[in-house]
């Protein structure tokens, strides 16, 4: 015990001596010999883990240059990795250090990429859940940073399997918010929007955070692809009376109106958006200029009962071949009700054009379909092939209405005469 007391004691001298070097060059080179020398094999772990331990702690009070540091923990990190099983919790905890240094320089990606080399699967050390889903979650935020969704999705999903074993509300909201971060980064939009509505009630999270939220809400019900399930989730923001507070709240009032916007207003909104919102599709349009005209196209359907390509690819802002291929999608998508007549190049809309959800005990039946007959039957929904036979039924349907209505009228007006002649015809 003596003895290796006294080897301990040797380091330390000789370490706070190479600190009190002047000499930037000097100290670099010798420090790394320093760590040469502890991770030296003649050198008991006895020794070096407290050692190393104490080293990796000058860099949170002696050691400030952000380049030494930086050069030094890597050095350490790769000379250390050769025994990576001897000093596993001191090499997590300098990952952890260099991953906050490249925090601190917003180098997000680099930091995650240290953070994943932590083993956190070791069966030579107890590694609490908790701080698993630590470095889970942080891995995930510093991905987020980057855009990189789908990255972060995986260690997400390794995060959820411990999840519900922590009681830490900030690590619980911290994994809800990164969740929804990458369903907008996704672009599933409704499934995002959801998210960030829920997060937006949290009372835990600061008035700020809430807001942010409560725009990012906003922000993904507008660029989600028109249909009855993007109706809903406007419907639900715009009941909500914060959002009338908020400077996104004229666009969407527009959107849940069902109103056609123009180019010119959306530029305060567009402002707003973040870069995988602006991303080119392969339609070459981005993700917000696909929402728009999806959303003008639904709109336009509410106002005309047919309109050809070039009128509509016109009112679109695109060309009219750009114009047909939308409405295919949405019609074949059963998020818009109508058919198109290539031969006289017209589009023609079925009763304002709208679908609704199957699961919504209103108008579950297609509007075309309703309108025809002029009811509303739930739990059924009518495909775009049967539209025609429906309005057929619909029509004979009507007509023996009408005539039962007319033979009841004369029974009761005249019974003498109806008696004389329908008796005679039955």
């Amino acid at each position: 015990m003596t003895q290796q007391k006294d080897k301990i004691d040797a380091f330390r001298g000789v370490l706070t001596d190479i600190l009190a070097s002047s000499s930037k060059t000097e100290q670099m080179d010798n420090l790394k010999a320093h760590v040469n020398a502890l991770l030296d094999d003649q050198v008991g772990l006895v020794i070096a883990r407290p050692l190393l331990s104490e080293f990796i702690g000058l860099f949170n009070k002696r050691i400030t240059d952000s380049d030494t540091k930086k050069t030094l923990l890597l050095y350490t990190i790769q000379q250390a990795q050769s025994r990576a099983v001897s000093f596993e919790e001191q090499l997590s905890h300098m990952r952890e250090t260099l991953a906050d240094q490249y925090e601190a320089e917003d180098d997000y990606l680099k930091a995650a990429k240290t953070l994943q080399g932590i083993s956190l699967d070791s069966g030579h050390r107890a590694i609490s859940d908790d701080y698993k889903l630590g470095i889970y979650i942080r891995i995930v935020r510093l991905l987020l940073e980057e855009e990189e969704a789908v990255a972060a999705e995986a260690y997400l999903n390794r995060a959820a399997l411990l999840l519900p074993t922590t009681p830490d509300l900030v690590v619980g909201l911290t994994f809800k918010l990164s969740q929804a971060r990458i369903l907008d980064a996704k672009r599933r939009f409704l499934e995002a929007c959801q998210k960030y509505h829920e997060l937006s009630y949290v009372p835990q999270l600061s008035e700020e955070e809430r807001l942010r939220c409560l725009m990012a809400a906003v922000q993904c019900a507008v660029l989600a692809r028109a249909g009855p399930l993007r109706s809903r989730s406007l419907a639900t923001l715009y009941k909500d009376e914060r959002t009338h507070h908020l400077a996104l709240f004229s666009i969407l009032e527009k959107t849940y109106l069902e109103r056609v916007i123009r180019a010119n207003e959306v530029s305060e909104f567009a402002a707003t958006l973040k870069p995988h919102h602006l991303a080119r599709l392969t339609s070459n349009t981005t993700v917000f200029e696909r929402a728009m005209i999806e959303h003008n196209l639904l709109s336009a359907s509410k106002i005309y009962n047919n309109i050809s390509f070039d009128e509509l690819g016109s009112l679109l802002n695109v060309s009219s071949e750009q114009a047909e291929q939308v409405a295919s999608h949405m019609i074949g998508e059963n998020r818009m009700v109508g058919c198109i007549d290539q031969i006289d190049h017209t589009i023609f809309f079925e009763s304002g054009g709208a679908t609704f959800d199957q699961s919504s005990q209103e108008n579950s039946i297609s509007a075309a379909a309703a309108a025809a007959n002029g009811t509303t039957q739930p739990n059924q929904q009518v495909q775009q092939s049967m539209l025609e036979i429906v309005r057929w039924d619909a029509g004979i349907q009507t007509l023996c209405q009408d005539m039962d209505s007319i033979i009841t009228t004369i029974q009761e007006r005249y019974p003498e005469y109806a008696s004389a002649h329908f008796n005679a015809m039955i």
